[in-house]
């Protein structure tokens, strides 16, 4: 099913003509390192020449030699395709759906002047990566990584990217309840842009002098306790906005850490009263924290690579979100883990790498109608049973 998915479409890469391997040799290889201890193409090539050593497998220049014939944008519109293929399969929700807006960096140890390579958090002993841009959707138990965007020093601009991404899941169908968003988006540019598009939005905020100032006025007033102050940025562009201070349970002045004494959080969202806004408030972006879930779920697919070039590492975190969407689909209509998925998918390749043809081969459309048809009756004769007793 999943090599049928990245095949789709002409497939998420394509393969220089008159090439000595086929589309699924180079997939199986790419796969294989996103789902098996060998989390690398050149393990993931040896691990199979090892199993298999007989079969026709692609060295891991060759896969690579293959990759840097593709353009990023190109993959990028692949994955967008195949989000479309599976809400089409899942049916686009009629209601206002929330999403998680943020980026997600990948740490780089080589040459910061590379091309493609922006500063990062600091992580892991560097603060050079690269960067993506994702939004994802938090429907029910779904959850989806929709749209991807490959970000370099030279294309961060937040009003740009946000109006980008809020388009392209409006042309999808897709009506935006809520985004949660990090604090990286509290500026001047994200929140005009929100507001110019008619999202809503709960995101963490920095506290700078001029909050500072109102926070200690009211701590001077109220002592330690929630606030809700109406804001605008200097800028006499800056649309209204209301700020939440929910005071910091954790916070200890005689910490060297010196956590912040307040939560802070900037929403567009009037809740009607100041104690329903200050209940509610971390218990909504509480679900914007759930996509860290997701981010985790993300790295089970991870893919290593030592590859400077940006086309081979915008498709292999491509790769891992599709498996994570993949994953999450199957788990809305099935009982399964990360790890059992991988394995199946594992053991699927070798089968394919040996026999020349994959042992599931029902395609992720028919498989997705009959799992969900087969659930629907399920349900149908539980509650007839129910109705009996």
């Amino acid at each position: 099913m999943l090599s049928e998915l990245l095949c789709s479409n002409g497939g998420i890469i394509r393969v220089p003509e008159g090439a000595e391997y086929t589309l699924k040799d180079t997939i199986a290889v790419i796969t294989y390192a996103a789902t098996s201890t060998a989390n690398s193409p050149e393990a993931a090539v040896s691990e199979l020449k090892r199993k298999m050593p007989n079969a026709a497998i692609p060295s891991a220049d060759t896969v690579f030699n293959y990759i840097y014939k593709n353009e990023i944008e190109e993959i990028l519109s692949f994955f967008r395709r195949v989000n479309s293929e599976i809400l089409a399969l899942t049916g686009i929700p009629n209601e206002p759906v929330d999403v998680a807006v943020d980026f997600h960096d990948i740490e780089y140890y080589g040459d910061k002047n590379d091309k493609g390579i922006r500063g990062i958090k600091p992580k892991n002993g560097t603060s050079w990566g690269h960067s993506f841009f994702t939004i994802d959707m938090l429907w029910k138990e779904l959850k989806q990584t929709l749209d991807i965007v490959n970000i370099t020093g030279l294309n961060k601009d937040y009003a740009i990217l946000l109006e980008g991404v809020v388009n392209r899941l409006r042309a999808m169908g897709i009506k935006i309840g809520t985004a949660f968003l990090d604090r990286e988006f509290f500026n001047l540019l994200s929140i005009m842009t929100l507001f110019s598009l008619g999202v809503d939005f709960i995101m963490a905020a920095r506290i700078n002098k001029r909050i500072k100032r109102m926070l200690e006025e009211h701590k001077r007033k109220n002592g330690v306790t929630p606030a809700i102050f109406k804001y605008r940025f200097v800028d006499k562009r800056s649309p209204e906005f209301y700020l939440v201070a929910i005071p910091n349970p954790d916070y200890d002045p005689k910490d060297d850490k010196k956590k912040a004494e307040f939560h802070l959080f900037a929403t567009s969202i009037n809740f009607g009263s100041v104690e329903e806004f200050v209940k509610r408030v971390p218990d909504e972006y509480r679900r914007r924290w759930n996509i860290e879930t997701g981010y985790r779920v993300k790295n089970n697919f991870k893919i290593r690579t030592c590859s400077k070039k940006g086309v081979a590492r915008v498709l292999f975190f491509v790769v891992q979100s599709i498996l994570h969407n993949f994953l999450n689909v199957q788990k809305s209509i099935l009982s399964i883990t990360a790890y059992e998925l991988k394995s199946l998918i594992a053991e699927d390749i070798q089968k394919y790498l040996h026999d020349g043809k994959f042992l599931n081969m029902v395609p992720f459309r028919e498989f997705y109608a009959k799992m969900t048809s087969y659930n629907e009756r399920r349900v149908m004769e539980l509650r007839c049973q129910l109705a009996a007793s």
